[in-house]
């Protein structure tokens, strides 16, 4: 059994073009992916039966179709995956509500992770204001992925991002602010 290498050489041999590789990443931080897709799959009510494996096998496949796969450390591979987990289950979402013209919700909104209890989102709602939050503020939409799509505690974020678990922080409150101002927005033009 290989030895766990380094996620950044690995990555960076991927690069380069050995990307087989990413077969060895994948194996090595499948479990942390699969805790992921659990998790996301859980905060979901769409009665449909997608399972963390089929979930984490969907993301891989994804990934191994890239042709210039640039992904230079652990931090831009979660991106990556936080972003491809929530197209598919956007996807998911969006064919059932096609096809039963029905709205599905989250069994648990942002109001959870912000704390305001006047406050409900849906899950494509959550994915309309992280595109704007995206356009605006990369950074701050990096954040709200890591917390609302990987439920990652304040600590895990810093160790990802190279920032004192106190910048985390405070970036989350700038962030939070911003994506409730969006929603705000979006809400009075609705009306």
């Amino acid at each position: 059994m290989k030895e766990k290498q380094n996620i950044t050489i690995l990555l960076a041999k991927v690069k380069e073009g050995d990307k087989h590789l990413i077969d060895d990443i994948y194996t090595q931080l499948y479990a942390e992916i699969k805790n992921i897709a659990m998790h996301q799959i859980n905060r979901l009510n769409t009665s449909e039966t997608i399972t963390p494996t089929v979930m984490a096998n969907e993301c891989y496949i994804k990934l191994a179709k890239q042709n210039n796969i640039d992904l230079s450390n652990k931090k831009h591979f979660l991106n990556y995956l936080a972003k491809s987990m929530r197209q598919l289950l956007i996807d998911i979402l969006r064919s059932k509500s096609s096809i039963k013209r029905k709205h599905i919700t989250t069994q648990s909104s942002l109001n959870l992770v912000v704390g305001q209890n006047d406050i409900n989102f849906d899950f494509l709602e959550i994915d309309q204001l992280l595109k704007k939050v995206e356009r605006i503020n990369p950074e701050y939409c990096q954040l709200l992925e890591y917390k609302l799509l990987f439920n990652l505690t304040f600590k895990e974020i810093s160790d990802i991002i190279n920032k004192s678990e106190r910048q985390v922080m405070r970036i989350w409150s700038q962030a939070t602010t911003l994506i409730m101002a969006l929603s705000k927005e979006k809400q009075q033009d609705s009306h």
